[in-house]
């Protein structure tokens, strides 16, 4: 499967860019030669203002379908939402795009946080894969200009949280983010996965534009470290690498264009970067670019005792191999019960594997 952020378009005059559709070949390509599993969109799917109408807008078909399920007929892409998807300034319907998972045969989109579960057989050995989609817009908010059009368009969930929060004075945003919170928690210490990941739009940490994210780095780093979890995300438009007391944490934002300038190295920790691509077609990446770079995805390897993660130029060619990143020790995969549903929480479970050397995800 292969990973990939902010690849939605330019707008709706224009719902695809070229870089979109060069890097998607090359994801074609990768994901044939891999044989990848399945896809993951890590949101920013439709600039400039998200789906403005419902399920039957044009922009899935002619930003998503035309693009990527045709290049991987069979392959389901798994999606979360970015702040572009909640409208960036303008109200948008998010809840479409959950819709549109009822008349796709690929687009996955269960619920606005979700997990995703993966036996699968490597080397002879059974192992086990659980990513956790996060909605890192509900979980953090857009800024208060943003704040009125988010929660509006989260009313489609019904007034559950708000009724079991009364008089704790927060809005429809704000208690959706605190049960996203309490969901996440309960799920990763549930986990039992040799191999745990956690998936959201915004980054931890990130150099570029938009830069690090304060509320990740004080909520979501501590109980990713503390349940011995990975986070890939995407947002700032680049490609990174940052290793920090222990923690993986990958930006894969360059599906629609390469790349945003490295303008907040200083709000990532000394001496975590291993990797950057950055600038306009790769001019301030760390180490340099071989060659003008389009876009960019990531791939991953499940093995039996480690993931290999690959960072790509838009043609498919790795500009990065990450160090193998070691599953799970046996103090972090507890046996812990299953967290219970909420509102939101959807869990799509496949089959298990067929035999074979990895379980390929990008």
């Amino acid at each position: 499967v292969v990973a990939i952020g902010d690849w939605g378009g330019h707008n709706d005059e224009e719902p695809t860019t070229e870089s979109q559709r060069l890097t998607a070949v090359g994801l074609r390509r990768k994901a044939l030669e891999l044989d990848a599993s399945f896809a993951m969109l890590m949101g920013d799917n439709f600039y400039q203002h998200g789906i403005t109408g419902d399920d039957s807008s044009t922009r899935f078909r002619d930003t998503f379908e035309a693009i990527y399920a045709k290049l991987l007929p069979g392959r389901p892409f798994y999606a979360l939402a970015g702040n572009h998807d909640y409208g960036e300034g303008l109200m948008a319907n998010v809840s479409a795009q959950v819709a549109y998972s009822k008349r796709s045969e690929q687009w996955r989109f269960p619920s606005l946080w979700y997990k995703i579960q993966r036996d699968f057989e490597a080397s002879g050995q059974v192992r086990s894969l659980d990513v956790l989609v996060l909605d890192t817009v509900v979980l953090c908010g857009n800024g208060e200009q943003n704040e009125d059009f988010i929660n509006e368009e989260l009313r489609f969930l019904g007034d559950t949280y708000l009724d079991a929060s009364s008089g704790q004075g927060l809005n429809r945003r704000q208690v959706a983010a605190e049960a996203q919170w309490a969901w996440l928690e309960e799920s990763l210490a549930a986990s039992s996965a040799d191999y745990l990941w956690v998936s959201g739009h915004y980054p931890i940490w990130s150099a570029g534009s938009d830069g690090s994210q304060q509320c990740l780095i004080d909520r979501l780093r501590p109980m990713l470290l503390r349940h011995g979890a990975h986070y890939i995300s995407g947002h700032d438009h680049m490609l990174e690498h940052f290793v920090y007391e222990g923690l993986n944490t990958f930006v894969v934002g360059a599906g629609k264009e390469c790349c945003y300038p490295a303008v907040n190295v200083d709000t990532t920790p000394p001496n975590a970067m291993r990797y950057m691509l950055a600038g306009d077609l790769g001019a301030q990446s760390r180490p340099p670019a071989p060659f003008p770079v389009r876009g960019g995805f990531a791939s991953m390897v499940f093995g039996a005792e480690a993931v290999d993660v690959a960072l790509h130029a838009h043609d498919g060619t790795v500009l990065y191999f990450a160090p193998p990143i070691a599953r799970r020790s046996r103090a972090h995969r507890g046996a812990a019960p299953a967290a219970p549903a909420v509102a939101t929480f959807a869990t799509e479970q496949s089959e298990p594997m067929p035999s074979t050397t990895a379980l390929i995800v990008a």
